[in-house]
């Protein structure tokens, strides 16, 4: 099986490529621009591939822009490529990159908020935009946190008895692309795919512009 995973979700921006079972994978922390970034490197990493089972890609909740930009390069993929797409939440990617649990997966939601979700054994928590106080008051347990969030609230997480993974911005595209593989099953086409924001964006269309 042949699967790429793809995750713009944070500052961290990577993909991975599946190839029965033999990982390849890249990444790097982008502050603007990530479209000029990603092209390439997705060219890079698909070189010499000419099948693809499908693809696996974080649909959210993160920053608008980052996402867009992974889910068009998703779609652009697979309508060139002949296959659908595996989406997966872009918390739940983070917390499948740890080899621990419970994890809650946390990212910066800016204006002072978390997309936040708790992930144990036999539960996939409810993912939610709230104060980081309140995202951090959902794990319980022996728990460890991970993603950007969880660099951004260390002391408030350490405070409350959890432990940040190491390097928990890292990307988390290898887990993405291995929740793809097993869900082959759960893959739909590019058109079907629709982003999970959790919150509205800032930037609104003028009460106009659907009338013209």
């Amino acid at each position: 099986m042949t699967l790429l995973g793809i995750d713009t979700a944070a500052p961290v921006v990577g993909a991975a490529l599946l190839v029965d079972g033999e990982l390849r994978s890249w990444s790097q922390r982008i502050v603007r621009g990530s479209d000029a970034v990603l092209t390439p490197a997705l060219a890079e990493l698909l070189q010499g591939v000419d099948h693809l089972d499908a693809i696996a890609v974080s649909v959210g909740p993160g920053a608008f822009t980052s996402l867009r930009v992974g889910v068009a390069h998703a779609l652009g993929l697979a309508l060139a490529r002949g296959c659908d797409i595996v989406p997966v939440s872009s918390l739940e990617a983070r917390a499948a990159s740890v080899d621990s649990s419970p994890v809650l997966a946390l990212l910066d939601g800016r204006k002072g908020r978390a997309y936040a979700g708790f992930y144990a054994p036999e539960l996939k928590g409810a993912e939610l935009d709230v104060p980081p106080a309140e995202a951090i008051a959902l794990a319980e347990g022996d728990w460890v946190a991970v993603g950007e969030g969880a660099l951004v609230w260390r002391a408030e997480v350490e405070a409350a008895g959890g432990r940040v993974v190491e390097d928990p911005t890292r990307s988390p595209a290898a887990a993405l692309a291995r929740l793809g593989a097993e869900r082959i099953d759960q893959a739909i086409p590019a058109v079907a795919v629709k982003l999970r924001y959790l919150r509205a964006p800032d930037a609104k269309l003028p009460n106009n512009a659907l009338s013209r």
